[in-house]
């Protein structure tokens, strides 16, 4: 079982919009697919952030000088020895840009919002297209395939 840590540092509608039942509800989704060990909880922060505090940690974090939907902050710790929860880190998301993403993507707004969630756990796992087209193309696939079974539910 994966536990959330939410954090809104925002006030706007988006901040209301999606809660704990909804980031538990995409979370329960991916979970299966993560390679989280057996009996292990694990435990994740997500935090809703505005597009300025978002392009900061993406200037200062990747050198990147704009917005972006979500960041990924995976801790890559191995379970303690005798603790139940493996830390698998923090992400960050933007509603304002998911907003925007949607718009260019031709997804709802809710879809959006589900795809950048599970995208930023897969990088907390380890996935990352940015390394190789292999790469991406077992991520994109693995995140399709988690997709479907919210969309299924």
């Amino acid at each position: 079982m994966i536990d959330l840590v939410l954090n809104k540092r925002l006030r706007s509608a988006a901040a209301r919009t999606y809660g704990r039942a909804f980031f538990a509800r995409v979370i329960a989704a991916a979970e299966p697919r993560l390679k989280i060990p057996r009996g292990c909880r694990a435990e994740v922060g997500i935090t809703l952030v505005s597009a300025q505090a978002m392009r900061t940690l993406n200037r200062e974090r990747r050198g990147v000088d704009a917005p972006t939907d979500v960041l990924s902050f995976p801790l890559h710790m191995k379970p303690i020895s005798g603790y139940t929860a493996l830390l698998l880190g923090d992400l960050f998301v933007c509603p304002d840009i998911v907003r925007i993403r949607a718009a260019e993507s031709g997804r709802s707004v809710r879809r959006q919002m589900e795809w950048s969630v599970v995208h930023g756990l897969l990088h907390l796992v380890g996935y990352d297209h940015e390394r190789s087209t292999r790469a991406a193309k077992a991520m994109f696939s693995l995140e399709q395939r988690i997709l479907d079974t919210l969309y299924t539910k």
